[in-house]
């Protein structure tokens, strides 16, 4: 009996363990009346959203995604304008004045400042304002979704306190998002900035007053600048971890980071939003790498199967040519054999798309079809072809087609065929500076991609097989030569200035005598043995009003030479280092005056320029009646404004037109045009 009682004891002992260890466990489960534990929170559950996508397009980023930034950014600013010849320096709005005194006091300008010998030297902000040869201007433009630092665009300028903005330049001026605001305003974020010479109606006359042009508008053409690289987002229609790590691997598979590229094209920020960058490849494509995003498809296991899955569709469904064309060249080189299919297909649409696609992925077997199209195809498919093939590393054959097009009859055909051989020669330019570069033997000599990119957009020698050459004149504009066709003058207005010169020798017809601008320019030779003589009066130069120089100075000089030697003395300012002669005219001055040649039938070529597609974004926008300003942070309400209302600038450079060949402006005489004369086939 002794010997079970420590049994029953430690069995005893045991049951009140267990028995303590439950009553600690209930307490622990179940709270008790004065527990400080909170309830669960319900969780708000937003609904999924479904897109009603086309069924081949299903399974793409444009599916499950949307873009936030993928529309351009309106920027603006208050700037300030010198160099006017008594046409500024007009009274300001209150508010306006304040704030520009403001800001130059801050950037130094005084009584005291930095500007000795200049005509503003020792002027304080409030004189410089009045002075009639500075104005201020409202700055605008429109900057590409995802711009990268350093990038550059156009950007438009209008006059607040001047009745003209020739001959003026812009100092550096700050570009924020949205409208232009005031001091004491809410400042928006600075992303850019801009400067440089102002350029208006090359067309008109230099200082008149009733020609029935407005002067008190024009742009900087490639003035302004990118300092702040813009956001572009993706953000999910229903956040999920998993599928933003997907969409991730996908962008970032399609474009693997490059050399010069910061990181990783996309970088998952949560669950809802991926944050894109644009490739150094794409910089000056955002569009392409933005198309290319959307239909990328999510699954990359088998992107044979997804090129072979949009490649029937496009035989099914020509409504969806332009979204199955990216979507194909999304999928990378593995579409390629399933494109090869289709680029022969009798109908337009999905052949086209097919074409497209092809050349975006180097396809070199799309070449004779693109030929065949440029050649002999319908004519508002011929241009789209011609710049197709500038991007297909073809070999001389696409070099060969181009050279022929050049001297076709139809304007838009021979220009395109120009911009494809030009983007050829840049190309092939920049191949060899590379390769030279790589053969320097010292490393710390090797100059960077982007000073040999830019040298091969500066200059192209001549006698290569792309046969357009290319010099920088004065580092106010480009002037290219394609001795190719009948004599031509081709003027651009945007982005880079070039003057270009179609035909084997473009000369002034002599014997010749044209005046332009009131007399103040006449071009007289009296055989055509004799030397070009130019006689240029500037205009008188002002002070409060009044002219301080009288009527002008005079200047005349002979000039030996054809119309290359003629443009290159129009545009020289003469220096102790390059002393000989030259009338230091701008780039619009110089288009002008070639244009005052051809009006007078002083030389034998036709005479075109680009539309003003600067002008052509404003009134799409203005048509819209809104252009979309992104909030700085995520979660802000986007807000939607108008541009600055352009309707000022010349009426007859507005009239518009969508087609594909709209970008051409065929200028003609003022004079009528006899039949057969050389002025008429332009």
């Amino acid at each position: 009996m002794q010997g079970t009682r420590p049994c029953a004891a430690r069995a005893l002992s045991r049951v009140v363990v267990n028995i303590l260890i439950l009553a600690v466990v209930a307490l622990l489960v179940v709270p008790g009346c004065n527990s400080n534990k909170r309830p669960p929170r319900a969780q708000q559950v937003r609904p999924a959203i479904v897109r009603d996508v086309p069924t081949p397009l299903r399974g793409t980023i444009s599916a499950v995604c949307r873009f936030e930034g993928a529309k351009p950014v309106l920027v603006s600013g208050i700037g300030f304008v010198v160099g006017l010849n008594g046409t500024g320096g007009l009274p300001l709005p209150a508010d306006i004045a304040a704030t520009m005194e403001r800001q130059m006091r801050l950037n130094g300008i005084g009584p005291s400042n930095d500007l000795p010998g200049t005509p503003f030297e020792g002027m304080t902000a409030a004189q410089l304002l009045r002075d009639p040869n500075t104005a201020v201007v409202v700055v605008q433009g429109a900057v590409p979704p995802g711009s990268p630092e350093g990038s550059t665009l156009d950007v438009y300028v209008r006059a607040l306190n001047a009745t003209s903005l020739e001959g003026g330049s812009l100092w550096t001026t700050e570009l924020r998002l949205g409208l232009p605001s005031q001091f004491g305003a809410v400042q928006a974020r600075v992303i850019g900035q801009a400067k440089g010479p102002i350029f208006i109606n090359p067309f008109a006359e230099p200082g008149a007053e009733a020609d029935g042009v407005t002067r008190t508008a024009g742009r900087i053409l490639d003035g302004g600048t990118v300092t702040l690289t813009t956001q572009l987002l993706l953000a999910l229609d229903n956040p999920s971890h998993s599928m933003a790590r997907a969409v991730t691997e996908a962008i970032n598979n399609r474009f693997p980071r490059g050399r010069s590229d910061d990181g990783p094209i996309a970088s998952g920020r949560d669950s809802e939003f991926i944050k894109l960058r644009i490739p150094y490849a794409y910089r000056d494509r955002q569009g392409e790498f933005i198309e290319l995003v959307r239909y990328t498809a999510v699954d990359q296991s088998y992107p044979e199967a997804n090129a072979k899955r949009f490649a029937d569709a496009l035989l099914v469904d020509a409504s969806l040519s332009d979204e199955l064309s990216w979507a194909l060249q999304a999928v990378g080189p593995q579409a390629k054999p399933f494109l090869r299919n289709l680029y022969g297909l009798a109908d337009m649409m999905p052949r086209l798309a097919a074409l497209r696609a092809g050349a975006g992925l180097n396809d070199p077997r799309v070449v004779p079809y693109l030929v065949d199209l440029a050649s002999t195809g319908p004519s508002r498919y011929r241009t789209a072809a011609i710049a197709l093939m500038a991007k297909v590393d073809g070999g001389p054959e696409i070099e060969n087609t181009l050279q022929k097009l050049l001297a076709s009859e139809e304007l838009p055909v021979r220009i395109a065929a120009y911009e494809a051989l030009a983007s050829r020669a840049e190309a092939a330019q920049l191949r060899r500076l590379v390769l030279s570069e790589r053969a320097e033997k010292n490393p710390v000599s090797r100059r960077p991609y982007d000073v040999l990119q830019a040298i091969s957009r500066s200059y192209l020698p001549e006698n290569t097989i792309q046969g357009v050459s290319r010099e920088l004149v004065e580092g106010k504009f480009f002037l290219d030569r394609v001795p190719v066709g009948q004599p031509l003058i081709y003027i651009t207005q945007q982005r880079v200035p070039r003057i270009v010169l179609f035909g084997e020798q473009l000369s002034l017809d002599k014997p010749l005598l044209s005046t332009m601008w009131s007399d103040r320019l006449m071009f007289v030779c009296n055989s055509p043995e004799d030397p070009t003589r130019i006689y240029y009066r500037t205009l008188p130069q002002m002070r409060s009003g009044e002219p301080v120089d009288g009527t002008g100075r005079t200047i005349l000089q002979e000039v030996q030479g054809d119309l290359p030697a003629i443009i290159k003395f129009l545009a020289h300012t003469p220096t102790p280092e390059r002393p000989h002669p030259g009338l230091s005219f701008s780039y619009s001055e110089v288009v002008g005056a070639l244009y005052g040649l051809y009006k007078d039938r002083a030389m034998s070529a036709a005479f075109s320029t680009e539309r003003d597609r600067l002008l052509a974004d404003i009134v799409s926008l203005l048509s819209q009646q809104e252009i979309e300003v992104r909030p700085e942070r995520i979660g802000q309400e986007t807000q939607l404004v108008v541009f600055d209302d352009p309707r000022n600038l010349p009426a007859e450079r507005s009239e518009l037109r969508d087609d594909a060949n709209g970008i051409l402006v065929p200028l003609r005489p003022v004079v009528a045009e006899q039949p057969g004369s050389p002025a008429s086939g332009g």
